[in-house]
């Protein structure tokens, strides 16, 4: 091959800025819609097993410590996890978020695993818009509405 068929590209390459970053030194912008690692507000959680459930990973383990104390404890394994953030959208009260951090790196799978100790919460779950929730405060099974139409006195 002759040098003249390249002189060009490196020519045009040497003016370039460099499309990579000095990466442990400066750092990326994370995403807007990074999926991270699954955290835990444990004062949220109301242990409904949602998570458990949908983790499509069977990365989720929900023990119980205490029953007459409502203690449980979630196991997050972060060396199964696929962070598809499953965990999140199924979670009925926002006790599950997904953080920004991508640097999640360890020597020993063991030292990926989060666990959580906490006793269970007492908060209502989300409630969809346009939802009347009765007085005593129990959310209503989710029936089909049908829109009621007005019937003539014919009808009757």
């Amino acid at each position: 091959m002759k040098i003249a068929a390249f002189l060009p590209e490196l020519l045009r390459h040497l003016f370039k800025k460099p499309a990579t970053v000095d990466y442990p030194y400066k750092k990326l912008e994370v995403p807007k819609d990074f999926r991270g690692t699954p955290i835990l507000k444990p004062e949220l959680c109301i242990v409904c097993r949602a998570c458990v459930r949908d983790c499509p990973a069977e990365a989720i383990d929900i023990l119980t410590e205490n029953e007459a104390e409502k203690k449980y404890r979630m196991i997050i394994h972060n060396d199964r996890c696929v962070h598809c953030a499953q965990c999140v959208d199924s979670c009925p009260t926002d006790a599950m978020f997904m953080d920004m951090v991508y640097e999640n790196a360890a020597f020993d799978r063991h030292a990926l695993k989060a666990s959580y100790v906490y006793v269970r919460a007492t908060v209502k779950p989300k409630v969809p818009e346009g939802t009347k929730v009765p007085e005593g405060g129990k959310t209503p099974a989710a029936a089909p509405q049908t829109p009621q139409t007005p019937q003539s006195p014919e009808m009757k």
